[in-house]
Protein backbone atom coordinates (compact mmCIF):
# COMPACT_ATOMS: atom_id res chain seq x y z
CA UNK A 1 0.00 0.00 0.00
CA UNK A 2 2.83 2.44 0.83
CA UNK A 3 4.40 1.65 -2.51
CA UNK A 4 1.20 2.65 -4.35
CA UNK A 5 0.96 5.94 -2.42
CA UNK A 6 4.64 6.79 -2.98
CA UNK A 7 4.37 5.86 -6.65
CA UNK A 8 1.27 8.06 -7.05
CA UNK A 9 3.02 11.01 -5.41
CA UNK A 10 6.08 10.51 -7.62
CA UNK A 11 3.93 10.43 -10.77
CA UNK A 12 2.02 13.54 -9.64
CA UNK A 13 5.13 15.62 -9.00
CA UNK A 14 6.96 14.44 -12.11
CA UNK A 15 4.01 15.46 -14.27
CA UNK A 16 4.08 18.95 -12.77
CA UNK A 17 7.65 19.74 -13.72
CA UNK A 18 8.98 21.15 -16.97
CA UNK A 19 9.66 18.31 -19.42
CA UNK A 20 11.13 20.55 -22.09
CA UNK A 21 13.16 23.71 -21.60
CA UNK A 22 11.43 27.05 -21.88
CA UNK A 23 12.71 28.82 -25.00
CA UNK A 24 13.90 32.41 -25.19
CA UNK A 25 12.61 33.99 -28.43
CA UNK A 26 13.60 37.67 -28.52
CA UNK A 27 13.52 41.05 -26.84
CA UNK A 28 11.12 43.55 -28.32
CA UNK A 29 9.44 46.88 -27.62
CA UNK A 30 12.65 48.55 -26.44
CA UNK A 31 11.50 52.07 -25.59
CA UNK A 32 13.42 55.01 -24.15
CA UNK A 33 11.20 56.16 -21.26
CA UNK A 34 13.31 58.82 -19.62
CA UNK A 35 16.26 61.03 -20.37
CA UNK A 36 17.73 63.69 -18.14
CA UNK A 37 21.16 65.03 -17.18
CA UNK A 38 21.89 62.09 -14.87
CA UNK A 39 19.98 59.00 -16.04
CA UNK A 40 18.59 57.28 -19.10
CA UNK A 41 15.71 54.82 -18.61
CA UNK A 42 14.33 52.22 -20.95
CA UNK A 43 11.67 49.52 -20.89
CA UNK A 44 11.45 46.36 -22.95
CA UNK A 45 9.81 42.95 -23.10
CA UNK A 46 11.50 39.58 -23.22
CA UNK A 47 9.47 36.99 -25.15
CA UNK A 48 9.59 33.27 -24.26
CA UNK A 49 7.75 30.09 -25.26
CA UNK A 50 6.69 27.43 -22.76
CA UNK A 51 6.19 24.12 -24.65
CA UNK A 52 5.19 22.27 -21.46
CA UNK A 53 1.77 21.20 -20.20
CA UNK A 54 2.59 22.74 -16.81
CA UNK A 55 2.16 26.43 -16.07
CA UNK A 56 4.50 28.13 -13.62
CA UNK A 57 5.55 31.40 -12.08
CA UNK A 58 8.41 33.70 -12.90
CA UNK A 59 10.82 33.83 -9.98
CA UNK A 60 13.51 36.27 -11.10
CA UNK A 61 15.11 38.18 -13.95
CA UNK A 62 18.86 38.82 -14.00
CA UNK A 63 20.06 40.64 -17.13
CA UNK A 64 23.02 42.79 -18.10
CA UNK A 65 22.58 45.46 -20.75
CA UNK A 66 25.71 46.13 -22.77
CA UNK A 67 26.38 48.65 -25.53
CA UNK A 68 29.32 47.81 -27.77
CA UNK A 69 30.46 45.26 -25.17
CA UNK A 70 30.47 47.78 -22.30
CA UNK A 71 28.18 47.22 -19.35
CA UNK A 72 25.51 49.89 -19.08
CA UNK A 73 23.14 48.41 -16.53
CA UNK A 74 22.25 45.31 -14.52
CA UNK A 75 18.58 44.38 -14.23
CA UNK A 76 17.50 42.38 -11.21
CA UNK A 77 13.77 41.88 -10.73
CA UNK A 78 11.66 39.43 -8.76
CA UNK A 79 8.07 38.85 -9.71
CA UNK A 80 5.32 36.29 -9.42
CA UNK A 81 4.08 36.68 -12.98
CA UNK A 82 2.27 33.63 -14.31
CA UNK A 83 3.97 31.59 -17.02
CA UNK A 84 1.26 30.13 -19.23
CA UNK A 85 1.40 26.56 -20.52
CA UNK A 86 2.05 25.69 -24.16
CA UNK A 87 2.11 29.33 -25.25
CA UNK A 88 4.33 32.35 -25.71
CA UNK A 89 4.54 34.87 -22.89
CA UNK A 90 6.29 38.20 -22.37
CA UNK A 91 8.10 39.55 -19.36
CA UNK A 92 8.34 43.33 -19.10
CA UNK A 93 11.47 44.81 -17.57
CA UNK A 94 13.05 48.20 -17.02
CA UNK A 95 16.62 49.45 -16.91
CA UNK A 96 18.26 52.71 -16.08
CA UNK A 97 21.86 53.78 -16.36
CA UNK A 98 23.93 56.86 -15.86
CA UNK A 99 24.06 59.27 -18.78
CA UNK A 100 27.80 59.44 -18.16
CA UNK A 101 28.19 55.71 -18.90
CA UNK A 102 26.56 55.99 -22.31
CA UNK A 103 28.52 59.14 -23.14
CA UNK A 104 31.76 57.26 -22.41
CA UNK A 105 30.61 54.49 -24.71
CA UNK A 106 29.67 56.98 -27.42
CA UNK A 107 32.97 58.85 -27.12
CA UNK A 108 34.91 55.60 -27.38
CA UNK A 109 32.76 54.68 -30.38
CA UNK A 110 33.03 58.00 -32.23
CA UNK A 111 34.53 56.29 -35.27
CA UNK A 112 31.58 53.90 -35.33
CA UNK A 113 29.13 56.80 -35.22
CA UNK A 114 30.91 58.83 -37.88
CA UNK A 115 31.22 55.88 -40.23
CA UNK A 116 27.49 55.15 -39.98
CA UNK A 117 28.00 51.66 -38.60
CA UNK A 118 25.54 50.27 -36.11
CA UNK A 119 26.05 50.01 -32.37
CA UNK A 120 25.63 46.60 -30.77
CA UNK A 121 23.05 46.41 -27.96
CA UNK A 122 23.40 43.15 -26.03
CA UNK A 123 21.11 41.65 -23.38
CA UNK A 124 22.65 38.71 -21.52
CA UNK A 125 21.60 36.86 -18.37
CA UNK A 126 18.87 34.50 -17.23
CA UNK A 127 15.37 34.16 -15.92
CA UNK A 128 14.18 31.60 -13.40
CA UNK A 129 10.76 29.97 -13.69
CA UNK A 130 9.30 27.69 -11.04
CA UNK A 131 6.54 25.10 -10.88
CA UNK A 132 5.67 23.00 -7.82
CA UNK A 133 9.02 23.68 -6.18
CA UNK A 134 11.07 22.90 -9.29
CA UNK A 135 13.04 25.74 -10.85
CA UNK A 136 14.24 26.05 -14.43
CA UNK A 137 16.88 28.56 -15.47
CA UNK A 138 16.43 29.99 -18.98
CA UNK A 139 19.48 31.68 -20.51
CA UNK A 140 19.07 34.96 -22.39
CA UNK A 141 21.64 36.07 -24.96
CA UNK A 142 20.23 38.58 -27.43
CA UNK A 143 21.92 41.07 -29.76
CA UNK A 144 20.31 43.93 -31.56
CA UNK A 145 22.08 46.44 -33.73
CA UNK A 146 20.93 50.03 -33.44
CA UNK A 147 21.83 52.94 -35.64
CA UNK A 148 21.81 56.45 -34.23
Amino acid sequence: MRFVILFSILIFFSSCSFDEPIEFEKINKVVLTGLDDENISLTAEARFYNPNKAAGKLKSIELDVLLNDRLLSHISQSTGQKVVRQASFTIPFAASFATEAILETFISSIFTLLSGRKLKLHFVGEIKVGVWGFTQTVPVDYYEEVKL
